[in-house]
């Protein structure tokens, strides 16, 4: 099929993923709450007649079977919530207090939902297996572990493709290069203890403001000074927790972040460095200090062949085709990438108009135009991928 005629079957189905969209913006859930939004997607998938399970983390994943045996595919899509008081204005916006779509992941579950549709009544044509991933928990890092597990007890997948819609391109725009794509990310903690006791006798107690103070500024130089600033890595403490009164010094304080990587030995090395550092500047007041740290989403790392074929799929639908530096934001994509030969793509989806807003912005919202592209995308690149010709 040509790129008109794939084209104009996504634009066909423009109303109902704009619906969807809307219906998902206006009902925003948090990661490892996203019950409505789950069941919603389920209802839409029985509607339209195609298999799925739901798994205990609330995943729904999808199944179509193509006319004749073939590879097999996974197109993901995400669909919780960031805990923020939207501040778009729009008609639609969230009715959820204090949680809002503000990464475009409404989008990418209407998206795929426009793509199943399309692919649905394709099926005839395709020869393979096409799984539909819609993948909670993704701000968390949730949900990709439980959806690799399934899709590997299946056999596996020849391919795993997931957009992301971004708002620094025009719709119609697909961004993907091999190697690097997105950085790894993982949280930690660091605790400074001393000693508690009143404000007004401090020789009396163990301050661990003063070190873990002193400890946030250091971090900041490590790049540069520690390590060389040709090494691509973030360290980004963004909470400082500290006492309960204006007279208590306090027992802790608490220093929370993420680390941002493209390579595990990098991280650990950053740890490494981090911990001592930690350590002996507290020891040096008196007090002591503990970093822990949670488990790391994966950089995203392109397959070479994959990104070909998603070019070749977006060339086909008349989209314009781009490279970019890798970023340092982080995608639990990249878990499926360490498993299967895959490829993560950005989406353009800059608004109409106003200001280009960043994602994880209160005011952020995306142009609907780039549903259609997104259907269009996935169901091109299916139909390539798993040709029914004989």
């Amino acid at each position: 099929m040509d790129k008109n005629g794939i084209r104009a079957l996504a634009e066909g189905q423009r109303d109902y993923m704009v619906s969807l969209r809307r219906e998902f913006h206006r009902r925003p859930e948090l990661a490892g709450e996203e019950v409505w939004t789950s069941a919603r997607i389920a209802q839409e998938l029985t509607a339209l007649g195609i298999p799925f399970v739901v798994d205990e983390r609330r995943n729904v994943i999808g199944r179509i079977e193509g006319a004749r045996p073939g590879k097999r595919l996974a197109l993901r899509a995400d669909f919780d919530a960031l805990p923020m008081t939207e501040a778009t204005g729009l008609p639609f916006a969230s009715e959820n207090p204090g949680v809002m779509h503000a990464c475009g992941h409404d989008g990418h579950a209407a998206g795929l939902l426009g793509a199943a549709r399309l692919l649905w009544d394709l099926r005839d044509q395709l020869a393979g297996t096409v799984y539909l991933c819609f993948q909670m928990g993704e701000e968390q890092g949730w949900g990709a572990a439980e959806i690799i597990e399934y899709l590997k007890a299946q056999g596996g997948v020849d391919l795993a493709v997931g957009i992301h819609l971004m708002p620094e391109w025009e719709p119609g725009t697909f961004v993907c290069m091999p190697g690097p794509f997105m950085a790894g990310a993982v949280g930690w903690d660091i605790t400074v203890t001393g000693r508690g006791g009143h404000g007004s006798a401090p020789w009396n107690t163990v301050d661990p403001i003063r070190p873990a103070a002193e400890i946030l500024l250091r971090l900041g130089a490590v790049q540069g000074t520690r390590r060389s600033s040709f090494d691509h890595f973030v360290i980004s403490p963004c909470m400082f927790q500290a006492g309960t009164g204006k007279n208590i010094v306090p027992d802790t304080a608490l220093i929370s972040g993420t680390n941002r990587f493209f390579s595990v030995p990098q991280l650990k090395e950053l740890f490494a460095l981090m911990e001592g550092m930690a350590r002996d500047v507290a020891a040096s007041y008196g007090a002591t200090a503990t970093l822990v740290h949670g488990p790391a989403t994966l950089p995203v790392v392109n397959d070479a062949d994959a990104v070909a074929v998603a070019a070749r799929a977006a060339e086909q639908i008349g989209g314009r085709v781009e490279q970019m530096v890798p970023s340092l934001a982080a995608d639990d994509m990249g878990d499926y990438l360490q498993e299967f030969p895959g490829v993560y793509v950005f989406g353009g989806s800059a608004p109409l108009q106003g200001e280009r807003l960043p994602i994880h912005n209160a005011g952020y919202t995306i142009n609907e135009d780039a549903l259609c592209w997104s259907a269009a995308f996935f169901t091109a690149l299916a139909c390539d991928f798993l040709p029914g010709e004989a």
